[in-house]
């Protein structure tokens, strides 16, 4: 700090600026850093509609869910597992592939889950999606 030495005993009657320098000093560095965040801009090129492209044919959806008892279920009904490679086998084959959705139900064991989850892995098909986890969000955190 600056200090300047009076031979009077008289109050001085400049002011300390240093302290109102650094405050500044730091305002505009703040200011420095936060407004390239502030105006970034990703640049993105989206797709232009196409008047002549054909409407996306609509996509079956299939449940497959798998009950506490470890029955395996397809839209509703009991299936064996190799019933279930059988239906999996001739979805692959349908324009556009059907979605396969597994849902299995709380409290189902773990190694049928794994097995229809291996069945679907080896049938080929590439419209998979497990459904549901939403309601174990919670899952071992306090009420």
């Amino acid at each position: 700090m600056a200090a300047s030495i009076h031979a009077t005993n008289q109050p001085l009657g400049e002011l300390n600026t240093t302290p109102l320098i650094d405050v500044l000093l730091v305002l505009l560095v703040i200011f420095i850093l936060s407004v390239p965040a502030a105006t970034h801009v990703v640049p993105l090129t989206l797709p232009a509609p196409d008047a002549k492209a054909a409407p996306q044919p609509i996509r079956l959806e299939n449940i497959l869910s798998l009950t506490a008892t470890g029955t395996i279920t397809w839209n509703g009904a009991a299936v064996s597992e190799a019933d279930l490679a059988a239906t999996l086998g001739a979805l692959v084959h349908l324009s556009p592939e059907p979605l396969v959705k597994f849902q299995p139900e709380p409290g189902a064991p773990y190694g049928a889950s794994a097995r229809a989850v291996n069945l679907v892995n080896r049938s080929g098909l590439a419209s998979f999606a497990i459904v549901g986890t939403e309601r174990y969000a919670a899952f071992g955190k306090p009420r």
